[in-house]
């Protein structure tokens, strides 16, 4: 009797295992299809001419390959002068703000002064206040500086721990550094390390999950953004590729291609746009993973 209810329970087990695995299984695909779905349907209209877009027998494949899209939309995006601003720009910050608020997380994280529970308060505001709240009140502070048509209203911020997202980057290396023992700090400071040196030499070599993590957060965040760009920079040979983005129609009209130009140029310019962040990620992706295990974000 016992051994035949101990059979019945673990296929009774391994049953709802399986539904369970299934259930899964059925959850990812389709998290899979809602994010995939929108970039093979931008791979295949950059691909197709205008007549392809109005032939309704048309889904996915089209009758013959618009290269000229792609001719067009680099054309249009000024890309190789677009590409290198925007990658200088990106690259710059985030290597400035992975460095600066890995300081500034470290300081709130394992030292005590007076105010330091109010400062970090005031790093959780500025964390949940968006930009677009306070851009007036930037765009006058940055005018006043003189920095308008330049890029150090991007460089400077992000070189004291702050800029874009830069309370989230405090807020990420300060529970990372929470995290770890204070005998390895102990032990360094007996042997005569310094904050600083005990900082540089212990603590960060072993933030590197964190590190990763901020990296490419910035770098992408940097990448795509097209709300400060647009209020500090007009200048044509200063823009970013998000920037130029939002000016293929008018630049396609310029170059006589309106009668030429359709939807599949459009989208062949956002593909160029996102092309590199895409391949970012497909390099990065298992230490990117492995390292948002590690920061505990996804606990």
């Amino acid at each position: 009797m016992k051994a035949s209810l101990t059979l019945n329970w673990f296929k009774g087990r391994k049953a709802r295992a399986l539904i369970t695995r299934i259930i899964v299984l059925l959850l990812l695909v389709d998290i899979a299809y809602i994010f995939v779905m929108p970039i093979l349907r931008l791979i295949s209209t950059s691909l197709m001419n205008i007549m392809d877009l109005y032939d309704p027998t048309v889904v996915w494949l089209p009758r013959r390959v618009a290269i000229e899209n792609y001719t067009q939309a680099l054309t249009a995006l000024a890309y190789p002068q677009a590409f290198l601003n925007t990658l200088y720009i990106s690259g710059a910050c985030a290597i400035l703000q992975t460095l600066s608020c890995a300081l500034v997380g470290y300081g709130f994280a394992r030292f005590k002064f007076p105010g330091r529970d109010r400062l970090f308060y005031l790093v959780l505001f500025a964390m949940i206040v968006p930009p677009h709240a306070i851009i007036i009140q930037l765009f006058v502070m940055v005018s006043g500086m003189h920095w308008l048509e330049s890029y150090y209203p991007f460089l400077v911020p992000s070189a004291f721990g702050m800029g874009l997202r830069g309370a989230l980057f405090v807020f990420i290396y300060r529970q990372f550094f929470k995290g770890l023992p204070w005998e390895l700090e102990d032990a360094a400071m007996i042997d005569g390390a310094s904050p600083l040196r005990v900082f540089y030499n212990i603590m960060l070599p072993l933030a590197r999950p964190a590190i990763l993590v901020v990296f490419l957060f910035s770098f992408v965040w940097h990448w795509n953004d097209n709300l400060e760009p647009s209020i500090y920079l007009s200048r044509d040979e200063l823009f970013f590729l998000p920037q130029r983005l939002s000016v293929v129609e008018a630049a396609l009209s310029n170059m006589r291609l309106r009668a030429m130009w359709g939807t599949g140029t459009i989208m062949a310019a956002t593909l160029l746009v996102i092309l590199p962040l895409l391949l970012l990620y497909i390099f990065t992706q298992r230490y990117f993973i492995e390292s948002i295990e590690r920061t505990g974000l996804i606990d």
